[in-house]
Order: structure tokens, then C-alpha cells, then sequence
């Protein structure tokens, strides 16, 4: 629970006041949806206490609307607001390349596990550092890095971002001594892409 309290600006944009508020906007921005704080605290892999918290302080602001259905809130995005299209295209090029690249991997046969490694990856975890020019990717499975590399293709078109991916058998990923180069990505920081269905 701690872990959640005090994080801090998030280093892809440090403009937003947490990693936890970023990680909301990015949910409700990146998408039409009107959720739950119940189900935006579990995509936005945040607290329900958090992610209250926050709905609250942006409904505040204007940034969200919310209203009551029974016992529950809803929150969706205020897209009433004049510069709403250029914060998502923020948010989407940021926190949001994980959902992207998640739903088009998804799609490809083969694919076991998918990560963000390098640059983007660490200043998605908080190490500070210039902003990342592009986006690592590994992916873990029986599968071609041709099939890999056209699934990532839209992606780079919608959100205008080079997307470097890697492909790794499952051998040479969970191997005990892993080669220099699986060895050097699991020792730096490593951000899971969640895979629809699995």
C-alpha cells in the first residue's frame, strides 16, 4: 500500500502531479469509456483509495465528470474541454503506448510475454533522463519478428513513434545464465505490456 502513496511526477511527463494521476488521465483520455473508480483504479493499476482521491481532485478541476450510480461513481473525461484532443495525444504518446502495443500484440499468434525495456521503460518507472526518442520492445514466444514488426506498425503510425521490437524464444528467455543480451534487459528496468486474454 505504501507504494502508492508518494510517487512521484512521472519522468515520461513530469508535468503531471503523480505517476498514480497520469496513469488515471491516460485511462479515461485514451479512450470514450465511462468506468467505475472501481474498474479505472484496475487499469490504471492503482489503489481504489488512490484513484478516489484523484477522480475527485480532477472532477474539481474540470478535467473528468462524474456522476453517481447507486453506490457507485462513474468518471469519464471531459472532453468538453478546448484542449482535451491535445492532452490525450500527450497521454497516448506516453503512458498510453502500453495499451496500444498490448492490443496489437495481442493479435499475433505466438506471443507468450511482451515488455518495454530501455529508455522508455525507465523513465516510465521514475529514473530521470532525457525523453525517450523511441520504444524497445521484447517479445517473448514462438513467433517471427516479421509478424512482431507489422503488428507494431500502426502503432507507430497512430501515435507517431518508432517501436523497436525483439523477439526471444521462451528457452532463451528462462534460461538460468541467460545470454548477455537477455541478461543486461532483465537487469534494467522492465515494463510488462498486458496481452488481452492471457
Amino acid at each position: 500500500m505504501i507504494e502508492y502513496v508518494s510517487q512521484s511526477a512521472p519522468a515520461l511527463a513530469p508535468l503531471f502531479r503523480s505517476q498514480q494521476q497520469f496513469r488515471i488521465l491516460a485511462e479515461l483520455f485514451g479512450s470514450s469509456d465511462e468506468l467505475s473508480v472501481g474498474e479505472l483504479a484496475r487499469r490504471a493499476h492503482v489503489a481504489q483509495a488512490t484513484a478516489s482521491r484523484e477522480v475527485a481532485r480532477l472532477a474539481s478541476h474540470g478535467l473528468v465528470i462524474t456522476r453517481s450510480l447507486g453506490r457507485n461513481t462513474l468518471v469519464t473525461a471531459n472532453w468538453r474541454l478546448p484542449w482535451a484532443k491535445e492532452l490525450r495525444s500527450i497521454l497516448v504518446q506516453t503512458v498510453g503506448i502500453l495499451g496500444r502495443l498490448g492490443e496489437a500484440l495481442s493479435g499475433v499468434s505466438g506471443v507468450e510475454e511482451a515488455f518495454v525495456f530501455g529508455s522508455w521503460a525507465a523513465r516510465y518507472l521514475g529514473e530521470p533522463g532525457p525523453a525517450p526518442r523511441d520504444v524497445d520492445v521484447l517479445v517473448v514466444g514462438q513467433v517471427t519478428l516479421r509478424s512482431v514488426r507489422q503488428a507494431c506498425s500502426d502503432v507507430e503510425r497512430e501515435l507517431r513513434v518508432d517501436v523497436n521490437p525483439i523477439v526471444v524464444d521462451r528457452r532463451r528467455w528462462s534460461e538460468a545464465d541467460p545470454e548477455p543480451f537477455v541478461a543486461e534487459v532483465k537487469s534494467r528496468p522492465l515494463v510488462p505490456i498486458a496481452l488481452e486474454g492471457r
